[in-house]
């Protein structure tokens, strides 16, 4: 009988020690399965940055390669407003010759430096003025000339344009900022 006791006795232990592995086992596998699950939650979050990331970073590229092309058509149509602005003021020079014009005219011409003028280009209208103001020159009329004048002097190797149109090209870019401005501000 003491067998059957030891047997019984050893059966009884090895029982023990095979739940006390099993137990050990079973928690070793649920201790693995929560650090999987953790380490797939980490995963996916690293994932989920990095997606998050990348939409950021794609969505900054698409909004500054918007701003840019925003940017030519704006500049584009400046230019284009800028181009129509001049010639309408350039198409709107006739309408300085007004009963103040040979005023003007003779003003123009005294800002011409003393000099032995050979030839004096001029609107056809202002024959007379040059004719006065340069009795000795020879006379050139030219309807694109709006107003003013354009003289040579020394066989043309001196010449002097003080024309409507040349001032008008001069003081354009003092003048396109206003303009843009009062447009902005009556847009």
């Amino acid at each position: 009988m003491a067998s059957e006791e030891l047997l019984a006795a050893l059966r009884s232990d090895g029982e023990k020690k095979a739940a006390a592995i099993w137990q050990e086992a079973e928690a070793a596998a649920a201790r693995l399965r929560e650090e999987a699950a953790d380490r797939r939650e980490g995963r996916r979050e690293e994932c989920r940055q990095a997606e998050a990331r990348a939409v950021a970073a794609e969505t900054s590229t698409i909004l500054a390669e918007a701003e840019r092309t925003a940017r030519k058509i704006r500049l584009a149509a400046l230019a284009k407003l800028a181009e129509r602005l001049q010639e309408v003021a350039r198409r709107l020079l006739p309408r300085l010759r007004t009963a103040d014009y040979p005023a003007l005219f003779a003003w123009l011409v005294a800002e011409l430096p003393p000099a032995d003028w050979v030839s004096v280009r001029v609107n056809p209208a202002d024959g007379e003025l040059a004719a006065a103001a340069f009795p000795a020159t020879r006379l050139v009329v030219d309807p694109a000339i709006a107003g003013g004048l354009e003289v040579l002097a020394e066989e043309g190797r001196i010449q002097v344009t003080n024309t409507l149109e040349k001032r008008l090209e001069r003081a354009w870019p003092g003048l396109l900022p206003a303009l843009l401005g009062d447009l902005e501000n009556h847009a």
